[in-house]
């Protein structure tokens, strides 16, 4: 494969520089990876971390093995993996004689976050519920009551959100009471997080709606005269929230090393224990994400929610964004191949009809697709009650960026060699999405980025310049997506970068160097 891959790449690269290039070496990859093991703390290490940044430096040693031959690199992935799983809550909990769910917490940062206002009695009063997708846990909040009976002045206020309009803002003179035209909840509530279709908001000119809040009266009597107490500024404090969803990122490195130790008698004496304990550990946390399985919205699709109704995420009771899916989908697809787990193929299938049905060809031959199906905004609407937290969304959501998309493209292109739903058709649509649209050509003044969509709209950064390198495995249909990241690797000196998404996308470039350039 590697000369036939390189003649090809001869042939249609029309992108190499006259100048000296960027080369990728084992000796780099080693000295990012001695770094970084230099600070690791699992003990102390965040959910967020394992997901968002382990669990591409874990991908990095399988590229490297690959590449290498080198079962060293299987051997510390192998170590950092059962640090990971170590602290896994119902691992922790076992120790202690204790249970827990077999899947990590997720940050505070993403969860609801909460407060409950009390009234000069001491009532629970208002139920205060941060909206936004991140760092509600950052929302303050403060209550001054007002001169006249009933009456209270609310400040809210995110430094995260500080420059938006609809997020730090002062609401003077406001009413507990509902026939009030300065009722709270009638003040500030967004209608769309709000599951009563009969709510309309004030019409009073200084009723700013919320970006940051939902208020609900939880008054058993709702006086009209009750006053709220004051609270000096106060954070809301966010919800504890066990997440399925980092099942697919934590596991998809761990599961690869599997599949590639199941098919290489040559490595089972020494890692199949390894292999076996790594399998077990992940399908784990599949059952804990089992009952949320949903078959739809289409025959032959199916999906996992995010969490169940009501659970402590601003998109709860809704399925999970495809790249959650996408990275569930790898392990799925290397639980089958390792054990012939027939429900993981079933359900492996089902998502990649969903994705599929995602893909919108355009004009240049190429595919987009969304961060959620577009098929989600004809069900997420108030009428068919879903979500608590945010019960009608009906907006489509826009198309998917480079890095995101990378776990849905991975997926797909596994699906591929095992025959699955997508065909080589949709393989060379996915390499023009990348070749057509992520690629853009430098700017006048010098500056290279990606593009941040994968659709080609808005210019992206050093995080979607990093995961270009994730698509790489469409190089067996377009050698020259290869050469497109050394040119931007080069002209942002991402080589230099030494974190966990940065060291597996390092891996990745190596690996195909060798594949394209190298080899006998």
């Amino acid at each position: 494969m590697t000369k036939l891959l390189c003649c090809i790449a001869a042939g249609a690269i029309a992108l190499t520089a006259a100048n000296a290039e960027l080369v990728f070496t084992r000796e780099e990859f080693d000295a990012k990876d001695a770094r970084i093991d230099s600070l690791r703390d699992f003990a102390n290490a965040s959910s967020d971390e394992f997901a968002w940044g382990e669990s591409y430096h874990l991908r990095g040693y399988v590229e490297m093995y690959l590449a290498t031959q080198d079962a060293d690199y299987l051997r510390r992935l192998v170590r950092v993996s059962d640090a990971i799983i170590a602290t896994r809550p119902d691992r922790r909990a076992a120790a202690a004689g204790e249970t827990a769910p077999a899947t990590w917490p997720i940050g505070g940062k993403y969860t609801v976050a909460r407060l409950t206002l009390k009234d000069q009695a001491g009532n629970d009063a208002i139920a205060l519920r941060g909206i936004r997708s991140g760092s509600n846990n950052e929302t303050v909040v403060e209550v001054v009551p007002g001169e006249q009976p009933g009456a209270f002045t609310f400040i809210q206020s995110n430094e995260t959100y500080k420059s938006s309009n609809g997020n730090n803002v002062t609401y003077q003179n406001l009413s507990l009471d509902p026939a009030s035209a300065r009722y709270f909840p009638r003040m500030i509530n967004n209608p769309n997080n709000i599951a009563d279709p009969s709510f309309t908001r004030s019409d009073e000119p200084d009723a700013v709606q919320s970006l940051l809040l939902v208020a609900e009266d939880i008054r058993a009597d709702k006086s009209p005269t009750d006053r709220l107490a004051a609270v000096a500024p106060t954070k809301l404090v966010p919800d504890t929230v066990y997440y399925p969803g980092y099942t697919g990122p934590v596991f998809s490195a761990m599961t690869r090393f599997a599949q590639v130790v199941y098919a290489d008698a040559g490595l089972r004496d020494e890692f199949l224990d390894d292999a076996n304990r790594l399998l077990r550990a992940a399908r784990e946390s599949v059952d804990a994400w089992e009952p949320l399985w949903r078959d739809g919205p289409a025959p032959g699709q199916g999906y996992y929610l995010s969490i169940e109704k009501g659970g402590g995420l601003w998109w709860d009771g809704v399925m999970a964004p495809m790249n959650y899916l996408g990275a569930l989908g790898q392990v799925l697809l290397n639980l089958h191949d390792c054990v012939g787990d027939q429900r993981a193929l079933e359900h492996a299938t089902a998502i990649a009809n969903l994705l599929k049905s995602d893909c919108t060809l355009r004009d240049n031959g190429s595919y987009s697709f969304g961060y959620w199906p577009a098929v989600l905004a004809t069900i997420w609407v108030r009428e068919n009650d879903l979500s608590v937290n945010t019960p009608h969304y009906p907006s489509i959501a826009p198309p998917d960026d480079v890095s995101h998309g990378a776990w849905s493209l991975e997926f797909a292109v596994m699906c591929y060699e095992r025959g699955i739903v997508f065909d080589r058709t949709d393989m060379e649509r996915l390499a023009r999405t990348f070749a057509e649209n992520i690629w853009r050509e430098p700017d006048a003044d010098g500056t290279h980025h990606f593009a941040l969509r994968v659709d080609g709209t808005r210019v992206g950064s050093a995080g979607s310049d990093i995961a270009g390198a994730r698509w790489l495995d469409l190089c067996t249909i377009e050698p020259r997506i290869f050469e497109m990241n050394r040119r931007v690797w080069e002209a942002n000196e991402l080589q230099k970068s030494t974190y966990g998404h940065a060291i597996g996308s390092y891996g990745r470039m190596y690996r195909w160097q060798e594949e394209l350039e190298g080899g006998e």
